[in-house]
């Protein structure tokens, strides 16, 4: 298991906001940091996953656990 440098828990909210704040989050980071995100929202992980593949941030851990989806998001330079 990675260590986490952050978590951002999104659960409830939609996009285009939930993006936002992944993006911000992510922006704020260092490279090779690792954020964690928690969400509800089918459609919102898989446009969370979107922007990793843009940023080119890997996607090493992927979850789900009673309907929560977690994604483990390490930020490149």
């Amino acid at each position: 298991m990675l260590k986490m440098d952050k978590t951002l828990d999104i659960q409830g909210v939609t996009n285009p906001t939930a993006w936002i704040m992944t993006k911000q989050t992510l922006d704020a980071m260092e490279s090779g940091q690792v954020l964690r995100v928690v969400t509800d929202n089918r459609q919102t992980a898989l446009c969370v996953m979107t922007l990793c593949e843009r940023l080119g941030c890997g996607l090493p851990e992927r979850s789900e656990d009673n309907g929560r989806l977690v994604l483990t998001i390490r930020k490149q330079s």
